[in-house]
């Protein structure tokens, strides 16, 4: 039996297929078979991208495994998952104000490069988003993005999570929001959002919505224990002095990670956080079956910690801060004022998404709904640009029109 070319059999075949198509036929079947998606080019100020085509490119297979709670068929559905997932994408990232919006911006030619085989029906991404993903559990699959995100910086070895800056930023509500609380400080009624970045990717990567009047120090430690579940070993953080708590500086300098902070001028040195007086509070526990004799300072303020002495383990941290602003205090501002990064991502977030938009409806679940959709589409920007090699300005959306 005579030996021929498999390949060069099918090309052949191929191209007499194609020659019986006219101009309409071959544009659907490129399109079918994605010959006709361009090659990705990042989005800069020299080349804008439109928001379907820069979603066209993310390859979602590795994030399609958050929807398995939903589908309880997963395992028969998941290879028609990927094309309803760049449609996510690619509402999280245009300027659509609601799937309904997103839903009839696009045309049969575009929903074919996002990879579907014909136009889905609304009540099919309207189900995928509301129902499948749902509205609270917006923040589950943020995280699951931002994983993925540093698997991918860790395979180049780009540092990340090592540094971070922690805010908040306020969102005004409508009138008569029944929901929403007025705060005294904003002059305003409505809720905030508390986001932690990365110092110097300015990715996203932890953001817990609040009340407006609720206390912003309580997400310190929620934040940090997030960023830990990712396997990143963060350093350094810095807030404003509304997180520095004994809790919260307590927490991290034990954690290993050095927590800074504008030192406020009517602190004052706390006896009670000098190693004298920690020393001493120790031997109050010696009748304890844990209780360890000569123990060094490190093990005392871990201890002391866990059985709630939370206000002097934290004012020893908090004395060597001040001690470290007193020694140095050009040095140590320097180190406050980075924290103006997170500020200017705040600013920047406000002018090229709907971040500062009306948010459309009233109510605790549209506010979690409107920034969800913000902070999802920063990270699958951040996504598609490392899986496609590119490592700066990754949560940058501003050329994404």
């Amino acid at each position: 039996m005579p030996e021929f070319d498999i390949d060069k059999q099918l090309e052949k075949y191929w191209e007499k297929f194609r020659r019986q198509l006219n101009e309409e036929e071959r544009k659907k079947l490129d399109a079918l078979t994605g010959e006709n998606i361009p090659k990705f080019q990042d989005a800069t100020l020299e080349h804008p991208v439109k928001a379907f085509l820069f979603a066209s490119w993310l390859d979602p297979k590795p994030i399609t495994e958050v929807l398995k709670p939903s589908y309880p068929y997963f395992e028969f559905i998941k290879e028609r998952l990927p094309c309803r997932m760049r449609f996510f994408a690619y509402f999280t990232m245009s300027k659509n104000k609601n799937v309904w919006q997103a839903y009839h911006s696009l045309s049969e030619e575009e929903y074919d490069l996002l990879g579907f085989k014909e136009k889905p029906t609304y009540e099919m991404v309207r189900e995928f988003i509301y129902e499948r993903i749902g509205i609270e559990q917006f923040i589950v699959l943020f995280q699951w993005v931002v994983e993925h995100v540093i698997f991918y910086l860790k395979q180049k070895n780009i540092p990340v999570g090592k540094e971070t800056f922690q805010d908040a930023t306020d969102k005004q509500s409508l009138k008569h929001d029944p929901e929403a609380t007025y705060s005294g400080y904003y002059k305003h009624s409505g809720y905030k959002m508390d986001t932690t970045i990365d110092a110097n990717l300015l990715i996203p990567l932890s953001y817990i919505p609040m009340g407006i009047t609720g206390d912003e120090g309580k997400n310190l430690i929620p934040s940090m224990e997030q960023i830990q579940s990712y396997g990143v070993k963060e350093n350094v953080r810095v807030v404003d002095c509304k997180y520095a708590t004994f809790q919260n500086i307590a927490y991290s300098e034990l954690h290993g990670i050095s927590l800074y902070y504008k030192i406020p001028k009517h602190w004052r040195y706390k006896e009670k956080g000098e190693p004298v007086n920690i020393k001493r509070l120790y031997q109050r526990y010696h009748q304890y079956d844990d209780f360890v004799v000569n123990a060094n300072l490190d093990f005392m303020l871990h201890y002391l910690f866990k059985k709630g002495e939370v206000e002097t383990v934290g004012s020893y941290f908090r004395n060597h801060r001040m001690a470290e602003y007193e020694a140095c205090p050009e040095l140590y501002l320097e180190i406050c004022h980075t924290r103006s990064r997170i500020e200017g991502d705040y600013g920047r977030m406000k002018l090229t998404t709907l971040l500062d938009d009306h948010p459309g409806r009233r109510g605790w679940k549209q506010f979690l709904f409107h920034i969800g959709k913000v902070m999802i589409g920063l990270i699958f920007a951040a996504l598609i640009r490392v899986q496609h090699g590119v490592f700066d300005h990754l949560s940058n959306v501003t050329y994404i029109v």
